[in-house]
């Protein structure tokens, strides 16, 4: 598979962090904590996130350096992948509310200005 661009995957990112913060929205920490149907979209949410900002670090450093919290996301993607049955939920939901919308303004402004204009 040919490597992608990095708006792309800035895209990509960004329609994942765009989807947990609706999914949150709509629902409680008690209802993500009950329904494993919920639990399973949070944790491929941010297998993408992180597998999208991952190749971002790779294909384009300096690009993804400018996105906050960007190494926690991948490692976060890796401990959901190799270590599912440890999953806290209670720790996505945080970062969720947290972290993400701090990841999603530094994003959104690398598409809106600098990426777009490289």
């Amino acid at each position: 598979m040919p490597p992608r661009e990095p708006v792309a995957l800035l895209t990509d990112a960004l329609a994942q962090i765009d989807d947990l913060l609706v999914k949150a929205g709509r629902s409680s920490l008690a209802e993500l904590l009950d329904d494993r149907d919920l639990q399973a979209i949070f944790e491929r949410r941010f297998e993408v996130l992180g597998e999208a900002l991952r190749r971002l670090e790779r294909s384009d450093p300096l690009i993804f350096a400018r996105v906050a919290g960007g190494a926690q996301a991948i490692a976060l993607r890796n401990f959901i992948a190799h270590g599912y049955d440890g999953v806290d939920h209670r720790v996505l939901w945080d970062t969720v509310a947290e972290d993400l919308p701090t990841m999603r303004t530094s994003i959104a402004r690398l598409l809106a200005n600098e990426v777009r204009d490289s």
